[in-house]
């Protein structure tokens, strides 16, 4: 996690943190009734968004699940002085009819 993003879970947290404790200031100034029914709707909002969330996270994680196009992917590279270092996606032949070595 870089400095950037651990300074921005700070700010949301106390940001979260100020948030309840007005909220508990302003329930208790409202009184009992008045603060349960604020909070019944406060709650119907959270949860429609994080049911909105949790749809929205669903659908772009199948996105990224689903598989590259079934093209030619190769890559090679070569090291030492007789040596071929060969990846690839799908099928893979290895030499000539799939047999080691040049031989």
């Amino acid at each position: 996690m870089t400095s950037q993003s651990k300074a921005w879970l700070w700010g949301a947290a106390a940001l979260t943190g100020l948030a309840m404790i007005g909220l508990g200031v302003y329930f208790v100034h409202v009184g009992l009734d008045k603060s349960n029914t604020i909070s019944g709707i406060l709650g119907l909002f959270v949860s429609i968004a994080g049911l909105a969330i949790s749809v929205f996270s669903t659908i772009q994680g199948r996105a990224t699940l689903r598989p590259a196009s079934r093209g030619n992917i190769r890559m090679s590279q070569q090291s030492g002085s007789n040596s071929t270092n060969i990846q690839s996606g799908g099928d893979m032949q290895i030499g000539d009819s799939n047999k080691f070595g040049s031989k």
